[in-house]
């Protein structure tokens, strides 16, 4: 029988998750589909409970899911539960597992662009279930993060979870120049410039030698923030689809994927 896999979200027309997991199908010779869902908060728990009633092989969670979804599942991977945010839950029997892909996926992002994190002074714009993910992956490798958000609360929140994981860490407002004349590397979390060209803050403001990473990701896959940068980039499709194979990974349990990476992004731009 054919398997189902969705991807739940709002919004999520813009998304090219259905795109990338059509071509790696196909690849891999699986016969299933996967469906964009866009699904309001106030209906998650519904949502959640129609897959598994359906017989769902599994789902992908985006904004502004992840977080909420945590609590939704019947078990929940360790490395997730950590960073307190899911975005790929898989049928194990009965049960939905909770996975964060997102963690590997920034890692496996970078690393393919040869930008090492290791010592970094890390920047982390956002508090969101994306960014907790992307501290949490950051936290063994960078020697300081600084999460800067718009709600200090949240903000301080996200550095406590880096401390906790023995990294330095601090929060910082968005305004605050500071931490991003400094940074080695910064992530761009937020979904500031996902359908227009506004900027989360100003990419003058970073080092030559400085990386930077938007999650978010535009038609091209090159953000305005990444047109204006002229030093290292990752853009959001590489995370995206690096995101997406590790999610294949877990749901097919077949590792080591990495070979779909070209194709899969090819399928993203098209």
């Amino acid at each position: 029988m054919r398997a189902l896999y969705c991807l739940l979200g709002d919004p999520v027309a813009h998304s090219r998750s259905p795109a990338i997991h059509a071509r790696a199908f196909a690849l891999l010779g699986v016969d299933a589909v996967y469906a964009p869902c866009r699904v309001a908060a106030a209906e998650l728990p519904l949502a959640v409970a129609g897959l598994k009633a359906l017989g769902a092989a599994g789902f992908n969670v985006t904004v502004p899911h992840k977080e909420p979804v945590a609590l939704l599942v019947d078990k929940i991977h360790p490395s997730a539960q950590r960073i307190g945010a899911v975005n790929c839950v898989v049928r194990d029997g009965e049960a939905l597992v909770g996975h964060n892909t997102d963690a590997p996926g920034l890692m496996r992002a970078l690393r393919a662009r040869g930008i090492d994190p290791g010592g970094a002074r890390a920047v982390v714009v956002g508090a969101g279930g994306s960014a907790r993910a992307a501290a949490w992956a950051l936290s063994p490798h960078a020697a300081k993060i600084t999460v800067m958000n718009r709600t200090a609360s949240k903000a301080r929140a996200l550095a406590a979870l880096v401390q906790a994981a023995g990294c330095a860490a601090e929060s910082a407002a968005l305004d605050d120049a500071r931490p991003l004349r400094e940074a080695t590397l910064v992530v761009q979390c937020t979904s500031i410039g996902l359908s227009t060209n506004d900027l989360p803050f100003d990419p003058a403001l970073l080092l030559p030698g400085c990386a930077l990473v938007d999650l978010v990701y535009a038609p091209s896959g090159r953000t305005e923030l990444l047109r204006r940068f002229a030093g290292r980039t990752v853009d959001g499709l590489d995370v995206l689809v690096q995101q997406a194979i590790a999610s294949l990974e877990i749901w097919l349990g077949r590792p080591q994927l990495d070979e779909l990476f070209t194709p899969l992004r090819e399928a993203a731009l098209a």
